[in-house]
């Protein structure tokens, strides 16, 4: 029974947290001269909301900043009344995505000068959990539940923490997709997909795979009713388009035309020859473990995990070459199908490639802020 290892579950989870939460501290006191706020990645190329202005925001120079930013102000007038809409580049986009804006609000009683300790908090949270779903699943499978402390780096977990954007919160609640389903815990899982439609769009594929699950079952009411969990997300898509401008452009295309266009034109770098070599590698590697990530989901797609990551699969496949320009950007938005690749086939070295190659990528943004820490400690 699960139930047995609930103890280490927890401390794993807990762990995992431990590690998240020490990272930022020791960035934020080597790097970035005890500002707190440095975490959102703020651009000098946006403009602060003057509302702000007591908060003294770490702003990096001649920078565009990080999605961070963005829902820091989102956070801060989750209803769009105060005006802070307009200071959010695609306002329709962020806005949709709000859970962790919102729970931050939530937390902090919408106290102004206690937001930004809220989303923090907040992101650590989903750190917890996602790793204490994690564990729960490892148990089930007959593994160590310690091995869920690595949630803290998947690409979703390490980006979210340095840099406070959104997909460590839908990758957290993937993972209990994932638990829930797999114990059919009904009610649980029903809350856990509510969430993630609101936490980014791509949580509606997993509405959508134990939609279709059910329904290749033949368990029509079931998937009736679980469809119904994407209604608070259009409701809330509905308030925020009556409210916003509408997007413009598209993240997607014919498929693998997107991939293809990344490989014909990597994108630049402006350092050594070796560092360039070195950071293209990685680049490919990256890319590579996405295509295999594709292939393997699109392999025999069985139950409500098989389900979602082929439909992920078919998402990456369709992403334009801009939206690979990101380095981060696969990695964090795709985690749920590299974490699933694992839990569909956790004794096979295989399935566990796309998440190491794209993972790479991403550590290897920490390494520079990682050397600063060192030296300044020693």
């Amino acid at each position: 029974m699960a139930n047995d290892r609930r103890g280490a579950c927890f401390l794993s989870a807990l762990l995992c947290l431990a590690i998240g939460f020490t990272w930022q501290a020791l960035t934020v006191r080597y790097n970035r001269g005890g500002n707190w706020t440095a975490l959102f990645l703020t651009g000098s190329r946006f403009p602060v909301p003057p509302a702000l202005a007591s908060e003294n925001i770490y702003v990096f120079p001649d920078s565009a900043g990080y999605d961070g930013q963005m829902y820091h102000y989102v956070a801060h007038d989750p209803l769009l009344r105060h005006g802070f809409g307009k200071f959010v580049d695609s306002a329709q986009l962020r806005y949709r995505r709000i859970l962790l804006p919102a729970a931050a609000f939530l937390l902090a009683g919408g106290r102004q000068q206690a937001i930004d300790k809220c989303f923090i908090a907040c992101n650590l949270l989903f750190l917890f959990f996602g790793a204490w779903w994690l564990s729960r699943y490892f148990v089930l499978l007959g593994l160590g539940p310690a091995w869920a402390i690595l949630f803290v780096a998947t690409p979703a977990a390490v980006t979210s923490l340095d840099r406070l954007t959104v997909d460590l919160s839908l990758t957290a609640l993937a993972m209990g997709f994932a638990y829930y389903a797999k114990i059919e815990s009904r009610w649980k899982l029903y809350a856990v997909l509510v969430l993630a439609g609101l936490s980014r769009e791509t949580g509606l594929i997993l509405i959508a795979a134990y939609c279709l699950s059910r329904l290749l079952q033949r368990r029509v009411a079931q998937a009736v009713l679980f469809s119904t969990a994407a209604l608070p997300t259009m409701l809330w898509y509905w308030y925020v388009n009556s409210r916003t401008a509408p997007i413009f452009g598209s993240w997607f295309q014919v498929p693998l035309l997107g991939m293809v266009s990344w490989f014909l034109h990597p994108l630049p770098y402006q350092y050594s020859t070796a560092v360039n070599t070195v950071i293209l590698t990685l680049d490919y590697l990256s890319m590579a473990g996405v295509l295999l990530a594709c292939v393997l989901a699109l392999v025999n797609p069985v139950g409500e995990l098989g389900i979602a990551a082929a439909l992920f699969a078919g998402l990456a496949l369709c992403f334009n070459g801009s939206f690979y320009q990101d380095v981060l950007g696969g990695g964090r938005v795709l985690c749920p199908l590299l974490i699933f690749l694992v839990l569909r086939n956790p004794r096979r070295l295989l399935w566990y490639l796309p998440l190491i190659l794209v993972s790479m990528r991403t550590w290897l943004q920490l390494l520079s802020p990682a050397l600063s820490i060192i030296r300044k400690i020693a």
